[in-house]
């Protein structure tokens, strides 16, 4: 498993690490790639972030009609999906003890701050037959005190293999 952790010395919130993973083959598909996403985050700590100012002006390139509906909650909570250092790595030793010979690649790092206005949750995600979440958390004998779940599209990985031929 190939295993890349990009720390940064004083976060500007510690709650700013993203995990992508590569899996091996999941329902078929091969060099499935999926993101990682702790679920769960409370009204309480939503209150706590919206004082941080983490979240910027949407990216110029975006356009107006994507940007429809987009809220400052919505962009904090998906600052609030993301781990801490701590968390990251609570995780990370999970995936080694229990899933090593499942993952190719496991990424982990830093959230760029403040997010645009427009990201939103992943947890927010509709499902569908080529879509959806894997539940870690809901894994027999899972021992981390956080949930962690993972979003994959069969679709966007198939955009993703014929864009690398």
């Amino acid at each position: 498993m190939n295993i890349t952790f990009d720390k940064i010395p004083n976060p500007r919130y510690a709650r700013c690490y993203g995990i992508d993973a590569i899996v091996k083959n999941f329902k078929g598909c091969q060099h499935l790639e999926i993101t990682l996403f702790r679920s769960g985050a409370t009204a309480a700590e939503l209150e706590e972030v919206k004082r941080l100012d983490l979240v910027g002006p949407p990216e110029p390139e975006v356009p107006p009609e994507v940007l429809q509906g987009a809220t400052e909650e919505g962009a904090l909570r998906y600052v609030l999906e993301n781990f801490t250092e701590s968390e990251a790595e609570q995780f990370l030793q999970y995936c080694q003890d229990r899933y090593a010979d499942l993952f190719e690649t496991i990424l982990i790092a830093p959230l760029e701050l403040p997010v645009p206005l427009g990201a939103g949750p992943l947890a927010a995600l509709p499902t569908t037959p080529t879509s959806g979440f894997i539940c870690f958390d809901q894994a027999p004998n899972y021992p981390l005190n956080f949930a962690v779940r993972a979003y994959f599209d069969f679709n966007l990985q198939d955009e993703l293999s014929e864009s690398q031929v």
